[in-house]
């Protein structure tokens, strides 16, 4: 079973969703499309008691290490803070999270761009061997669980236009000025 806690940040609410001693997810507060509820599971402040309405209850509860979700949650915050400071410029150290084959192929390549740099659509098709697979590459920056951690606001439309974002266009824009910005600053 997942837990969630929901952080500010420069952006807009973050929810932050682990699975015990892992980071599941990473959504902006407006995400779209939202994520499941199923995928969020419970909030950490949940009564530990809470049952489902729409299937019989178990014999016991799931399981919930809350403590190791806290420590999660601890780390992605820091972390998070650390970026939008602009003192952090490593990626989180994270697993790629379940997805088919082609997305976490998509999510490896996404995770691999540097901070402060872009790629297209395209580039990421053609890095996984077909150019014209533009648009599914798009479906599965789309469909990553992991916003800001797997850096899809770094996926760029050709030419370099800021195109679609979980959280909209002018968030994708203000994390891309971000980096620059850090970047451009590392450099100097």
């Amino acid at each position: 079973m997942n837990i969630f806690t929901i952080i500010d940040s420069p952006i807009g609410g973050l929810v932050l969703v682990a699975g015990n001693d892992s980071l599941v997810g990473v959504y902006h507060e407006y995400h779209s499309p939202e994520p499941s509820p199923v995928l969020l599971g419970l909030p950490i402040q949940a009564d530990s008691q809470h049952r489902s309405s729409l299937k019989p209850a178990p014999e016991e509860p799931p399981a919930i290490n809350e403590e190791a979700a806290s420590e999660v949650f601890l780390r992605t915050s820091d972390w998070l803070r650390g970026y939008f400071s602009g003192t952090v410029a490593e990626p989180l150290s994270y697993g790629l999270p379940a997805g088919t084959e082609f997305q976490r192929a998509v999510w490896g390549a996404v995770a691999d761009i540097p901070y402060g740099e872009t790629r297209t659509y395209k580039d990421i098709a053609e890095g996984l061997g077909n150019e014209l697979m533009g648009r599914a590459v798009g479906a599965a920056v789309r469909a990553n669980p992991l916003s800001l951690v797997i850096p899809g606001h770094r996926v760029v439309g050709a030419g370099g236009a800021i195109t679609g974002y979980a959280a909209g266009v002018a968030v994708k824009r203000a994390l891309l000025e971000l980096e620059a910005t850090v970047a451009a600053g590392a450099a100097a």
